[in-house]
């Protein structure tokens, strides 16, 4: 059976968790480089004194008690959070409840829905393939998924008199990069003002049946919004990755996660179906949705049957905590090595020029699957240190990961969006007062 629920709107609310506009340590006012050569085995127990780790415990203290103060105003249910430094935890943070009807806690070990930061780990599967040799960055996407090869590109996004939307050849294929950086012209569940946005909600890849294959001969049958490599738009590219490596790995994508990836990282609490996790069903965090009023009522949901690449994961901040050390640790987890600094390097640099991402976008580039921070210019307010690398889910769970200090940060929650969710997102909340902890010497 899937973990996740189907919802449908799935991820694109985790492109806001990456937008907060919090002033936050500037790249010129980084922590020296924390350079790792190699790393002793992990120790996931909390450190005693933060401060040997270069953290200033009265702002993890103030990070503890603003997290408990959210939880008991009801802006969330409550929130797990965890962060760490080369192979050391330096914080762990338990607040509120993860079932609020029988007031069961909130904690590292809960498993929760985390959509978009779904997509991440698909990026660094196909990193792994990429550095073994087996797929080539600039690849066109119909070497691997050949109804790619027919793909049009819709002339106008709202149809002709005939009710038909008109479509041409593009003028370059989808390769494996466009889809890594989403741009490759594919559209999501999100648009609904154009006739080209409501044919991909009727044709929604959440809501059809089938298989990754199935489901990628239905997607390939829409019309791009764009030529692929100019523009960014957020889409399914990271779903079609997913079967990309479904194709080149010669296994199901999600048995390639668990043995490639979750497994050797000790991540037993995460993946797409209960078989492959060790809680069940009765165990999966509810979701909830404020009311008018601000209270939070559970959502009732339904399960899909598909591995999503892009939004389809379940984890807990206990097993994503060692995914972003990997990553922050230039791709390894004490002797457990993922991905090659080179491969790592280019995963979380930036991909995308700024002209194609817009000016909402402020001291951010796009890199493999996440948003990384780039030296502010004049009048920008900084988005992290340069380099750091991040991405959020719908359900309010952020993370980030800084390459020049070895930090990697975790923020865990479950919460639906709507129209009465109070603000700030959690990223805005949890980044800036992570950056305030930092005392690096």
């Amino acid at each position: 059976m899937a973990l996740r629920s189907f919802l449908a709107v799935l991820a694109l609310a985790s492109l806001a968790a990456c937008n907060t506009t919090q002033t936050i340590r500037a790249a010129s006012e980084a922590p020296a480089a924390h350079a790792i050569t190699a790393l002793p085995a992990p120790d996931f127990t909390p450190v005693d004194n933060p401060a040997a780790l270069g953290f200033d415990p009265a702002g993890l203290a103030a990070l503890d008690q603003q997290l408990d103060a959210l939880a008991a105003a009801g802006a969330r249910p409550g929130y797990a959070a965890i962060i760490a430094r080369g192979n050391r935890v330096a914080f762990v943070s338990e607040a509120g409840a993860i079932n609020l009807e029988t007031g069961e806690a909130f904690t590292i070990d809960s498993p929760v829905r985390i959509a978009s930061m779904s997509k991440p780990a698909t990026a660094v599967a196909v990193m792994m393939l990429v550095e073994a040799g087996q797929i080539g960055l600039d690849d066109p996407l119909s070497d691997y998924i050949p109804e790619f090869a027919d793909v049009q590109v819709a002339v106008s996004p709202m149809a002709n008199g005939d009710g038909v939307i008109e479509t041409r050849a593009p003028v370059r294929p989808i390769t494996i990069r466009h889809l890594l950086t989403h741009t490759a012209g594919l559209g999501y569940i999100f648009e609904s003002e154009t006739d080209l946005g409501r044919l991909y909600l009727e044709n929604s890849l959440y809501a059809g049946s089938g298989d990754l294959e199935a489901r990628m001969q239905q997607l390939a049958a829409l019309p791009l919004y764009t030529d692929p490599g100019t523009r960014w738009i957020y889409s399914y590219s990271l779903d079609v990755l997913g079967r990309v490596v479904e194709v080149v790995s010669g296994e199901p994508f999600e048995v390639f996660m668990e043995t490639r990836l979750f497994e050797p990282l000790g991540m037993s609490s995460t993946g797409f179906f209960y078989e492959d996790v060790d809680f069940d069903a009765a165990e999966m965090s509810p979701l909830y949705v404020h009311d008018e009023t601000g209270a939070m009522l559970p959502v009732e949901q339904g399960v899909p049957d598909w591995a999503s690449g892009g939004g389809g994961l379940v984890s807990t901040a206990s097993d994503y905590i060692r995914f972003a050390m990997m990553l922050a640790n230039g791709g390894a987890l004490g002797e457990v090595r993922i991905l090659s600094p080179e491969s790592m390097h280019e995963l979380a640099s930036p991909q995308v020029p700024s002209d194609q991402l817009g000016e909402d976008w402020g001291a951010r580039g796009f890199g493999f699957g996440g948003a990384v921070a780039m030296s502010p210019a004049e009048g920008q307010e900084a988005a992290g240190i340069t380099g750091d690398y991040s991405w959020g889910g719908l359900f309010d769970t952020d993370f980030f990961i800084s390459p020049n200090t070895g930090v990697a940060a975790v923020l865990m929650t479950q919460i639906q969006p709507g129209p009465n969710r109070p603000e700030p997102r959690s990223a805005a909340v949890f980044r800036p007062m992570v950056y305030a902890s930092f005392a690096f010497d």
